[in-house]
C-alpha cells in the first residue's frame, strides 16, 4: 500500500527479465504518480532478486566454458560448487564436455586459481567418467589408451565409452610375462588396477593394435590386470556392450591382440559384448586365469581366431552367445570347476575349427546350442601337463597330480557339416601316445544326451569311466576309425590296462548312412548297449560292422546288448585263452588278469606277488604278498622304468628313468614324485586279487533284431548269455538209435552252448559207449551243432557236462522253423544213460 492506494502484483515467472508482470491497484487522484510509485517498488524488489542471484552464481549455479583449458583460466573471487565445460579441448569431440564438482582440495581433474591469485580450488568429475572427458578422440587415429586409462584411474565406478572407434596402443613397457611362458611378454593398453568398475560402451569399438617394434611373441591386450597370484585381488570388473576389433593388418609380424587378460579377479562380467575383426581373422578375445565368478551373457564373436581361454577358474557361466568364423571358440584350458555354457550357436568357415575344449574340468553343464561348418564340437580330456595350482603352473614345476575331468554333461546339441574323418565331432578321453597318466583314472561321469548330427565327423571315445550316450542321432558320419561311434580303451601295455578304462552305457543311439560302420566298443570293463538302431551304413562300399564288441577278456569285461534293431553285421569277441597263468615274484599292476588253479583272478591292488602259491579260492579279496623281497631305495642310483623300491615304509614304482637324489628319496601320495632326475609314483606292496566267476561275459537280450550276420569270435560262445531251453529225455537203453526233439526255432539266432546231465553215473569206456549229437534239422536236411561221447569222459550223476559247441559252428545257426534235436548212437555194448537231460543256450536276433 502506498498513499491512499493499494497495489498488488503477480508474475507467472519470477525470473529476472520477465515481461508478463500483471499490476492490480486501486487508483488514487494522482494516477501517474501512483503508477510511478508502484513500478519503483517492483524495480527495487527485482534489483534485490538480481543481487541475490549474482551471489548464488558463486556458490551453486555452474558457469560454463568452451573447453577444460578455458575453465582452468577462470578466476572468480569465490569458487563455485560446479563448473561445466562444453568440450574437453579445441577438437570439440562430441560428448567430451563435463560437469565438475568442487572436491574440497586444491587438486583434481580441473583446478582454478581464485581472483586473489593464490587460492586454488580443485574439481572432480561429477559422474562416471566418459573417456572423451579425458581426451579420447575416438577417431581410430589418435591413441586413446591414455585417456581410457586416466578415466579408469579415477575409480569412480568405471568408464563410459560413447559411440566411436578407440585406437588402443599398448604401453612400451611389459609389466610381466604371459601365463607360464617365461619369454612371452605382455604389453597392455589399459591396466586394470581398480575394483567395482564397469566399462560401458554402446556402439563403441576398441581397436587393438600393435605397439611400436612389437615382435611376433608379444601378447598385446587392450585391458589387463596385473598377474595376480591371489584370487580376488581385483573385484567386480564389468565390460558392457563394448566391441573389440583386433584388426592389425598393417603389422604382419604380430597378431596377438587380445581384448582382456584377467588374472585374480572375483566377479568378472561380459554383458552384450562383441569381438569382431574389420580386417583379417586374427587375435584372441579373452584369457581368464586364476579367477572366480565369471559371467558372459550375450557375447557375439566374429572373425577372431580365439574366443575365451579359461584356466584355474571357479565358476564360469556363459549364456546366449554367437560364435562365427573362429579357430577355437571356447578353451577351458585346465583346472576349472563349476562351468555352465548354454544357449548359443557356432558357425565357422572350415570343418577343422574347434567349438569347445574341455580340459581338467569338474562339474560342467554344456549344451543347448547348434553347430554348422565347424570341426570338433567338444573335446573332454585332461592334460598330463596341468599342475595342481596356478602358482605351480606359472612357475613351470613338475605336475604332482593329474587334474581328472569329472561330472560333465553335454546335452541338447544339433549340427550339420561338422568335422570329418580326420576331425571327430566329439572327442573324449586321452591318447596315451601323448603321455602316460599311470596312477590316475580316466575322465569319469560324462553324459552326452539329446544330440542330433548330420554330415559329421565320428565320435572318438578313447577312454572314460561311467560314460553315458543317450538319445543320439548320427546321419552321414565320416569315420576316422571305421565306425561312426568308436569307443576304446588303451590296452597295449600293463600301465594302460591298469589306468585306462572304458565303462560305457549307450541307450538310444541311431546311426544312419555312415560312410563305414556303426558302433565299435573295444576292451571295455563295462559296456551296455540298448536301443541301438542302424540303417544303410557303409556308403563307401565297405563291409564294416554295425556293431562290434571286442577285447572283452582284456579287462574282464561285462557287456549287455538288448532292444537293438541292427541293419548290418555284428561281431562279438572275447578270448580267455590268452589270459596268462599266475607267476611268483612278479610285479602286477591294477587290472592284471591271471589264471591259477583253474580259476580266474583280477588284480584290484597292484604290488609284488609271493614267490609261490598264488591266489586261491573264491573270495572277492585275496592277498598275495611278496613285498618282503622289494629292495630299499638308494641314493645316487640309476633306476629304470618299472623299478619298484621301498622308502619310509611305503612303496614306489619308477615312472621316468633317471638318477635318484643324494638323499631323501620318494615320499608322499602324489601321482608324480620327483627324486633327482627320477620320477616315481606310489605303488602297493602286496597284490590283492579278486576272484572272477567268468573271465568276461556278454548278455544278449531277447529283444534284439539283426538283419545281417552275427559272428562270435574267440571263445565268446562260452561266456555269452541269452535264452535257454531244457529238455528231459528220461532213460536211454545201452544200445540203439535215439532221436529226441528239444525245441523249434521261432526267430533267427545261434546256439552258443549245450550241456548234458544224468541222474546216474555213466562210466567212460573206450569200447562201449554212447555219443550225444546235438543236431539241427532244416527243410529235411540235418547239420551237427556239437558232438560228445562217453568213450573217454563219462557222465557223473547230477553234474553238468559241457556239450562243446564250437565257435561259429555251421549247424549252430538258426532260422525260423529249424528243429533242434539230440541224436544218440551206441558203439560196442553201448552205455545206458539214466535220467538224461539237455540244456541248450542260444541267442535270438
Amino acid at each position: 500500500m502506498t498513499g491512499e492506494c493499494s497495489f498488488a502484483f503477480q508474475t507467472l515467472n519470477p525470473v529476472i527479465g520477465t515481461d508478463d508482470i500483471v499490476l492490480s491497484f486501486y487508483q488514487s487522484d494522482d494516477t501517474v504518480g501512483d503508477i510511478r510509485e508502484a513500478a519503483q517498488d517492483i524495480i527495487d524488489q527485482a534489483q534485490a532478486a538480481a543481487n541475490l542471484a549474482a551471489e548464488a552464481m558463486t556458490t551453486v549455479i555452474d558457469p560454463q566454458f568452451a573447453t577444460l583449458a578455458a575453465a582452468q583460466a577462470f578466476s572468480p573471487p569465490i569458487a563455485p560448487t560446479y563448473i561445466r565445460t562444453a568440450f574437453y579441448d579445441s577438437h570439440q569431440v562430441a560428448g567430451s564436455g563435463a560437469v565438475y564438482r568442487k572436491n574440497g582440495t586444491s587438486a583434481g581433474d580441473l583446478v582454478i586459481t581464485l581472483s586473489d591469485g593464490v587460492t586454488k580450488a580443485g574439481y572432480g568429475l561429477a559422474d562416471t567418467p566418459i573417456a572423451s572427458q579425458k581426451g579420447a578422440r575416438k577417431n581410430n587415429s589418435n591413441d586413446d589408451a591414455p585417456s581410457v586409462q586416466a578415466s579408469h584411474d579415477l575409480a569412480l565406478g568405471g568408464v563410459r565409452l560413447p559411440a566411436g572407434s578407440y585406437k588402443m596402443v599398448p604401453s612400451s613397457v611389459s609389466p610381466f610375462t604371459f601365463g607360464n611362458f617365461s619369454t612371452v611378454n605382455v604389453y597392455r593398453a589399459v591396466a586394470l588396477t581398480a575394483d567395482n568398475v564397469t566399462f560401458n560402451g554402446h556402439e563403441a569399438v576398441l581397436h587393438g593394435v600393435s605397439r611400436a617394434s612389437a615382435i611376433a611373441a608379444d601378447v598385446q591386450p587392450v585391458f589387463s590386470t596385473d598377474k595376480n597370484m591371489i584370487v580376488g585381488t581385483r573385484k567386480n570388473i564389468t565390460f558392457d556392450s563394448i566391441t573389440f576389433d583386433p584388426e592389425n593388418n598393417s603389422d604382419p609380424t604380430n597378431s596377438n591382440q587380445r581384448f582382456v587378460y584377467a588374472v585374480g579377479v572375483d566377479g568378472l562380467r561380459f554383458l552384450d559384448t562383441k569381438g569382431s575383426s574389420s580386417g583379417n581373422r586374427r587375435g584372441y578375445y579373452a584369457h581368464i586365469q586364476n579367477s572366480k565368478n565369471v559371467q558372459v551373457d550375450g557375447h557375439r564373436h566374429q572373425k577372431i581366431t580365439g574366443g575365451f581361454n579359461v584356466r584355474y577358474v571357479d565358476g564360469f557361466v556363459m549364456t546366449n552367445f554367437l560364435f562365427e568364423d573362429f579357430s577355437e571358440a571356447i578353451d577351458l584350458d585346465g583346472a576349472s570347476q563349476r562351468v555352465v555354457i548354454r544357449n548359443g550357436a557356432f558357425k565357422s568357415t572350415a570343418r577343422v575349427n574347434q567349438c569347445i575344449d574341455v580340459n581338467d574340468q569338474l562339474d560342467a553343464s554344456i549344451g543347448d546350442f547348434s553347430v554348422n561348418n565347424t570341426g570338433n564340437i567338444v573335446t573332454i580330456n585332461y592334460k598330463t601337463t596341468t599342475p595342481d595350482t596356478f602358482a605351480e603352473y606359472v612357475a613351470g614345476t613338475i605336475v604332482r597330480n593329474f587334474q581328472v575331468g569329472k561330472r560333465i554333461l553335454l546335452s541338447n546339441i544339433s549340427g550339420s557339416a561338422v568335422g570329418s574323418a580326420a576331425t571327430p565331432a566329439f572327442y573324449i578321453g586321452w591318447d596315451w601316445s601323448a603321455g602316460n597318466h599311470a596312477g590316475a583314472a580316466p575322465v569319469q561321469d560324462i553324459t552326452l544326451q539329446n544330440i542330433m548330427l548330420d554330415d559329421h565327423g565320428y565320435f572318438d571315445i578313447r577312454e572314460a569311466v561311467n560314460l553315458k550316450l543317450k538319445d543320439i542321432t548320427s546321419r552321414r558320419a565320416q569315420c576316422g576309425f571305421n565306425h561312426a561311434v568308436n569307443c576304446i580303451s588303451a590296452a597295449s601295455n600293463a600301465d594302460q590296462i591298469a589306468w585306462s578304462d572304458l565303462d560305457v552305457d549307450i541307450d538310444g543311439l541311431r546311426i544312419e548312412a555312415s560312410d563305414k560302420g556303426g558302433l565299435n566298443i573295444s576292451t571295455p570293463s563295462q559296456a551296455k548297449v540298448r536301443r541301438l538302431i542302424t540303417r544303410g551304413n557303409n556308403t563307401l562300399g565297405g563291409a564294416f560292422t554295425d556293431l562290434t564288441i571286442t577285447g572283452l577278456a582284456t579287462r574282464a569285461g561285462r557287456a549287455s546288448v538288448d532292444e537293438c534293431d541292427i541293419g548290418g553285421n555284428v561281431v562279438l569277441n572275447g578270448d580267455s585263452t590268452a589270459i596268462a597263468a599266475w607267476t611268483g615274484d612278479t610285479i602286477y599292476k591294477r587290472n592284471a588278469i591271471v589264471t591259477n588253479g583253474g580259476n580266474f583272478y583280477r588284480a584290484t591292488a597292484e604290488g609284488k606277488s609271493a614267490s609261490n602259491g598264488g591266489p586261491t579260492g573264491t573270495a572277492l579279496s585275496v592277498t598275495d604278498d611278496g613285498s618282503a623281497s622289494i629292495a630299499m631305495w638308494a641314493p645316487s642310483t640309476v633306476y629304470s622304468a618299472d623299478s619298484v623300491r621301498s622308502n619310509g615304509g611305503a612303496y614306489f614304482i619308477c615312472v621316468t628313468a633317471g638318477i635318484s637324489a643324494v638323499a631323501g628319496g620318494p615320499a608322499g601320495t602324489d601321482h608324480r614324485i620327483a627324486d633327482g632326475t627320477v620320477v616315481w609314483r606310489p605303488f602297493g606292496g602286496a597284490v590283492t586279487w579278486e576272484y572272477l566267476l567268468f573271465p568276461y561275459s556278454l548278455t544278449w537280450g531277447k529283444n534284439n533284431h539283426v538283419k545281417g550276420m552275427v559272428t562270435l569270435q574267440g571263445d565268446v560262445q562260452r561266456y555269452i548269455f541269452g535264452e535257454s531251453i531244457a529238455a528231459q529225455f528220461g532213460d536211454y537203453a545201452a544200445t540203439g538209435l535215439i532221436n529226441k526233439s528239444v525245441f523249434v526255432a521261432r526267430r533267427r539266432g545261434r546256439i552258443v552252448r549245450a550241456s548234458y546231465q544224468a541222474t546216474a553215473d555213466a562210466m567212460a569206456d573206450a569200447a562201449n559207449y554212447r555219443n550225444l549229437i546235438l543236431r539241427r534239422l532244416r527243410a529235411g536236411a540235418s547239420a551237427n551243432v556239437s558232438t560228445i561221447d562217453t568213450s573217454a569222459i563219462g557222465l557223473t550223476a547230477l553234474v553238468m557236462r559241457d556239450g562243446v559247441v564250437a565257435a561259429n559252428s555251421a549247424g549252430a545257426d538258426l532260422e525260423p522253423g529249424d528243429v533242434i534235436f539230440v541224436n544218440s548212437n551206441s558203439v560196442g555194448a553201448g552205455r545206458a544213460l539214466i535220467g538224461l537231460g539237455v540244456t541248450v543256450e542260444f541267442i535270438e536276433f
